[in-house]
């Protein structure tokens, strides 16, 4: 075969090479998710279709889905009984976001009984965005939170590189209102069963620039939102920049829910902003408390709170109960409206005496001055030994021009007039001019 043949196959070879892997590649990117199974890689085409052909038998061994595109979704992503999966970003960062039509449920919904879902996993490289779509033109504003965990025994597992973001909740309808708080997760255990919690444990990752809008009086949690039985494990990850209306800017629970955090940070208002979490007043009440995290009480006081940042190392639990005040972890810093206005007024009250008495002394010093001056009788001056240029300075300094001025009027220089004070204070014996005016202010 001559040199140009072998040449000429060679380009076809590679021609077909480079066909073959665009037409695979073509083929992937029409699809939103991979799994492998038995070593065959399954394509399909939505995340719905992907959930529904999982089969994985539990949290320790779930069905992993890779997801391959990003997503837009119009109907909620249900975790269903007995489903057990883990997403993880395949290819570099994926996002999951709400449609402008899926309002009325949260995105992603682990509804199911003894169900789990895994976002990401240890060392995952690329991120998993779940984001609300608030910071799209025009922005989406939902009726519930971007997450619901509510299924008995269900679980919803998050790992770093994982961002549940830009979430605004304004409030269900009234045939949906288990979904009325909550601008991120909202996580409540089905039917109320107290043997059956579903939960959400926090590993890494983030949850940021959540809102919960809606702004009736029980309106609380922007990031996360425990109620019923609801329990929240959080070990890792950061809490940052939502809003919620009420109390409970980063996490809000009820008081029958449980939690518990050992690691990772929830900002608080004394963040930087865009990073503070914060609680603001949406219903006319003055009362907004937890811009942390806050614990809605049964009886006096109303509740539990932190306004500060909890940090990495500070830890914070409670246990709820079903008809009374739980039980708050020892030796843990929490805070309410008594231990707040104690501490208002041990500034307040201080504040207020040392102020008392700096008005006392001005009062008096003026009073004083005022007495000095109603009952002191001018004495006539003598002006015979005067000159005529000190008589002119004697009139002008029983005004209110200054020195300058009376340089000015009587064209003479400023030191001119210095002179003459000072023979005129010797004269009528005096020591300065606030004494002459005391003694001749009428003369």
């Amino acid at each position: 075969m001559s040199r140009k043949a072998r040449h000429l196959l060679s380009l076809l070879f590679l021609l077909a090479v480079f066909t073959t892997a665009m037409a695979d590649t073509t083929a992937a990117s029409a699809n939103a998710a991979v799994r492998v199974v038995d070593g065959d890689v399954l394509y399909y085409p939505t995340l719905h279709e992907a959930v529904e052909a999982a089969t994985g038998v539990s949290i320790q061994e779930p069905d992993e889905i890779t997801l391959i595109s990003d997503i837009t979704l119009y109907a909620p992503l249900t975790i269903e009984d007995g489903k057990h999966i883990r997403f993880v970003a395949g290819g570099g960062d994926r996002t999951i976001q709400r449609g402008n039509g899926l309002l009325d449920y949260p995105v992603i919904w682990v509804s199911g009984e003894n169900a789990s879902l895994s976002l990401g996993k240890p060392g995952m490289t690329g991120e998993i965005i779940i984001d609300g779509g608030f910071l799209n033109d025009p922005p989406i504003i939902a009726n519930t939170p971007l997450v619901a965990v509510n299924g008995p025994d269900s679980k919803l597992i998050m790992y770093d590189n994982v961002s549940l973001q830009n979430n605004n909740n304004s409030s269900s309808p009234a045939d949906t209102s288990i979904y009325e708080n909550g601008g991120g997760v909202i996580i409540r255990t089905a039917r109320d069963q107290m043997d059956r919690l579903a939960e959400f444990i926090m590993k890494g990752g983030v949850i940021q620039g959540n809102i919960n809008n809606a702004k009736s009086g029980v309106a609380s949690g922007g990031g996360v939102l425990l109620t019923g039985f609801g329990r929240f494990t959080m070990e890792g990850g950061v809490i940052k920049n939502n809003t919620a209306y009420h109390a409970g800017g980063g996490v809000h629970s009820g008081g029958r829910a449980s939690w518990q955090k050992t690691g990772g940070i929830i900002y608080g208002r004394n963040a930087p902003v865009g990073l503070r979490n914060i609680a603001v007043d949406g219903n006319g009440s003055p009362i907004v408390f937890g811009h942390a995290a806050s614990v809605f009480l049964i009886g006096y006081p109303i509740a539990q709170y932190r306004n500060d940042t909890v940090g990495e190392n500070d830890n914070l639990s409670y246990t709820g109960h079903p008809t009374v005040r739980g039980v708050f972890g020892e030796g843990e810093r929490w805070d309410n409206h008594e231990k707040a206005l104690r501490r208002r007024l041990m500034i307040i009250i201080p504040a207020g005496l040392v102020l008392g008495v700096i008005v006392f002394f001005v009062v008096r010093k003026k009073i004083k001055q005022s007495r000095m001056r109603i009952t002191s009788v001018p004495e006539s001056i003598d002006k015979t030994d005067l000159t005529d240029h000190e008589k002119k300075v004697l009139d002008l300094l029983l005004t209110d021009y200054s020195i300058k001025m009376i340089a000015d009027t009587l064209e003479l220089t400023y030191e001119g007039v210095r002179f003459h004070c000072k023979k005129l204070y010797h004269k009528l014996n005096v020591k300065n001019r606030k004494e002459l005016l005391v003694k001749y202010g009428s003369g």
